[in-house]
């Protein structure tokens, strides 16, 4: 699992998920709920796979990259930024 130190005293309680590959391969809702669920901080953007995307760095930004289906599953692991 990915973290980053939100720059505290070291202990560990102020260390933020950036990443989430264990949504791979769920439907886009229960996804959206997971991330925002350990971040409530960030928003969250969707796109299809092979969609172009602005460049540039947000650290309150989450893309998902979805294919087409029934549940939108999601199809690349979602990270800050």
């Amino acid at each position: 699992m990915a973290m980053m130190s939100g720059g505290g005293g070291g202990d560990g309680e102020d260390r933020l998920k950036i990443s989430w590959p264990e949504v791979v391969g769920m439907g886009l809702l229960l996804a959206a709920r997971k991330i925002l669920g350990d971040r409530a901080d960030v928003r969250l953007e969707v796109h299809k796979v092979g969609d172009g995307v602005e460049p540039g760095r947000d650290d309150k930004r989450v893309r998902i990259f979805v294919n087409i289906d029934a549940t939108y599953t999601v199809a690349l692991t979602p990270f800050v930024g």
